[in-house]
């Protein structure tokens, strides 16, 4: 029904006890919604400020109120309804996971998703082994175009201070290359100062077989294996 909310936050409500969520009040050309909240989000919001919410619904069983969850921006929106994909999970726990995965990075959550690695998901976010596995089952795939969309607003390369963009139609494609990289063991810093020399030098297409090529080539020359 609604995509999104653009008004002046009037309230916040903050949790007081396990298993609440936070609240927020936006009034919307004289109209106040109620809008429930990860942390995560509403600590990013400041009161008598403008904010754009992005909305999620969750309907309640036999004829219940609608209710709304808002998020800072699309892609976090996204992010919490793919965790609603799994099986048992409420929109309560789809919350608690999302503030886990927000105090992290959420890029490197799809990452780890997307490789099916459990013991990346248990160490960094505090999953439990059981949910870590429940997470690559039901999500993996699901979550391959989310992770494209991240690297493709998200992604640059850092070398001496100074930041190289990635086109983003091609930033999925780097991305992978980089995390392919990395897989074989080369060092992260080292596979993106390669990475981002290879971005200021190529100005066609490339495909992921020829990128990763090129910044082996890069890394070559005193580059090494753990």
């Amino acid at each position: 029904m609604f995509a999104y909310f653009r008004g002046i936050v009037s309230k916040v409500t903050w949790p007081q006890k396990k298993g609440e969520i936070a609240e927020i009040w936006l009034e919307v050309s004289g109209v106040g919604y109620r809008v429930q909240s990860a942390l995560a989000t509403a600590k990013r919001l400041v009161q008598d400020d403008e904010a754009t919410l992005y909305l999620s619904q969750s309907a309640a069983l036999y004829g219940g109120e609608t209710t709304l969850y808002g998020f800072l921006s699309d892609d976090e929106r996204r992010l919490f309804e793919l965790l609603r994909v799994m099986p048992g999970i409420g929109a309560k726990k789809a919350v608690d996971y999302f503030d886990k995965i927000m105090e992290v990075s959420p890029q490197n959550f799809l990452q780890g998703l997307s490789r099916g690695d459990e013991k990346m998901l248990c160490a960094y976010f505090g999953f439990a082994p059981k949910t870590a596995a429940k997470m690559i089952s039901s999500l993996k795939e699901k979550a391959q175009p989310l992770l494209l969309s991240y690297a493709a607003k998200h992604s640059s390369m850092l070398t001496g201070g100074a930041e190289v963009s990635i086109n983003s139609a091609n930033a999925g494609l780097w991305q992978q290359a980089r995390e392919a990289l990395i897989a074989l063991g080369f060092d992260g810093r080292r596979v993106e100062n390669a990475l981002s020399v290879v971005v200021t030098q190529e100005s066609s297409d490339l495909k992921l077989e020829q990128i990763v090529r090129r910044v082996l080539r890069e890394l070559s020359a005193g580059a090494s294996v753990s």
